[in-house]
């Protein structure tokens, strides 16, 4: 992965260096009638700038190809070389393989409030788009396994204060409170233990309410 990255991330600074490269790529762009989006640059920090990069270039890569043979830049070339059928599949395997990531993150982005009880259901969600079938590739399932990894050591089931602490956060959203993504046991669990808390802090307001319900069954 690392070796597709490096060659992808050479085109971009090649482009990116120089506007009279650049308006050539915007002719290309025009000409294929591709969408005149500029090719992004990766960040170091942010493993969703690879992802960017990568799914730019794929959307470009025919106005790259046609501005790399350009006569009047392909003198300037230097050390670059465009992507291979292979390379290309992996690039789209690979892509495929973070889209779950990326759409947690823009989802975070755009929430004003993110909030705890968000984290075990994305989590879920991320760790099921993360199971290995038997047509990955090995660059694939290694990505894979390093996700997966990654987050089992953020939020380990062995740690079991903080576990059922975001479950019960999460059964108190209204948006998740139906705890889809444990089985039956856990979502009694954890429903049993909210129960608890409440009867612990609250032992009145919660007789008061069951006396109304009560009430209201008999009338």
């Amino acid at each position: 992965m690392s070796r597709l990255l490096g060659r992808v991330r050479k085109v971009v600074t090649f482009f990116h260096r120089s506007t009279t490269v650049a308006a050539v790529l915007k002719d290309k762009q025009e000409m294929l009638q591709l969408p005149p989006h500029k090719l992004i640059q990766d960040v170091s920090t942010r493993w969703n700038s690879s992802y960017d990069m990568l799914e730019h270039y794929l959307e470009q890569q025919a106005a790259v190809f046609s501005a790399l043979t350009d006569r009047s830049i392909k003198r300037n070339i230097k050390d670059i070389v465009t992507l291979s059928d292979e390379d290309v599949k992996l690039a789209e395997d690979i892509i495929q393989v973070l889209k779950p990531m990326k759409m947690v993150t823009t989802l975070l982005s755009t929430e004003q409030l993110p909030t705890v009880s968000m984290i075990m259901p994305l989590k879920h969600t991320i760790l099921e788009s993360m199971k290995v079938s038997d047509t990955d590739t090995t660059v694939v399932k290694d990505v894979k396994h390093g996700i997966v990894s990654d987050f089992i050591n953020r939020y380990p089931e062995s740690d079991s204060i903080l576990v059922q602490f975001l479950h019960m956060s999460t059964a108190l959203d209204p948006h998740f409170k139906s705890l889809h993504f444990l089985d039956e046991t856990m979502r009694s669990n954890i429903f049993n233990s909210l129960m608890e808390k409440i009867l612990e802090y609250h032992p009145q307001q919660v007789l008061l309410l069951l006396l109304l319900l009560l009430l209201l069954l008999l009338f």
